[in-house]
């Protein structure tokens, strides 16, 4: 196989290791796969500029967090097992995106929120399949995750801790003064479509986020949220998974 060979860590010394025992190409279009030295946020921001290639990406933990990561102690030691890497894929959100400006659509892989950008709280009138909620949430924002992102920002917000693969989408409001979920967020069936609109925008305005990752600086008036038809193939050594270890970490808490 070829690897198009990302790394995101100061230790340059990779570079030559990885080569002189892996098959890699600087042209990522001719690549098997993208492999990826660093945190989550390394892998993630590959994903966002590769994801319409359609190749697996494969992460090995350099960072300080690394649930998407192949979690090794040494170079060597995930070169050694490289070839039982074992690829899982995992669907990701997409989102129809209204500003004061432009309309657009993003798609990513862990979470999409948009956050207020002023000392003044937004109001959000949230519809659900096209059915307005008679209540409106006031807070700093809200916040979009598939079920592996759910252990990302979602989870400093005391979100759910979702196992991959469980077929739901999570909606968790970021700060919220009024009307406040009980539970600390909303699961919903991946098949729902949720809208957000986004009101008094001139003196309540927030940006949007999506894998750590901001959108431009425009005003957000509106967004409408669902399941992508998109999917991101994760390389994985199996006692790694992010399920195993996402299993773990929920045992242990």
């Amino acid at each position: 196989m070829k690897y198009f060979f990302i790394n995101n860590t100061s230790r340059k010394t990779y570079n030559e290791l990885y080569a002189t025992h892996l098959s890699l190409t600087d042209n990522v279009e001719d690549a098997d796969a993208i492999l990826v030295i660093g945190g989550d946020g390394s892998l993630l921001h590959a994903i966002a500029e590769y994801q319409e290639l359609d190749k697996p990406f494969i992460g090995v933990h350099g960072g300080t967090r690394g649930y998407l990561m192949n979690n090794v102690e040494t170079p060597e030691q995930f070169i050694n097992c490289i070839d039982h890497v074992e690829y899982e894929s995992l669907w990701m959100l997409e989102a129809d995106i209204t500003t004061t400006k432009s309309t657009t659509k993003v798609h990513a892989f862990n979470d999409i929120w948009v956050n207020r950008t002023s000392p003044q709280t937004l109001r959000m009138e949230i519809s659900i399949d096209g059915v307005i909620q008679p209540a409106m949430i006031i807070g700093d924002g809200m916040l979009f995750c598939t079920p592996q992102g759910s252990t990302g920002y979602n989870m400093a917000l005391r979100g759910k801790i979702i196992s991959p693969g469980v077929p739901v989408l999570q909606m968790t409001p970021i700060s919220c003064v009024v009307n406040k979920t009980p539970l600390g967020s909303v699961i919903l069936s991946d098949s729902c479509v949720v809208s957000v609109d986004f009101l008094q925008t001139d003196k309540r305005p927030g940006y949007l986020f999506f894998d750590g990752i901001q959108y431009d600086s425009e005003v957000v008036k509106s967004m409408t949220v669902r399941k992508s038809e998109r999917s991101i193939k994760i390389g994985l050594i199996e006692q790694y998974s992010v399920r195993n270890k996402v299993t773990a970490w929920l045992f242990n808490t």
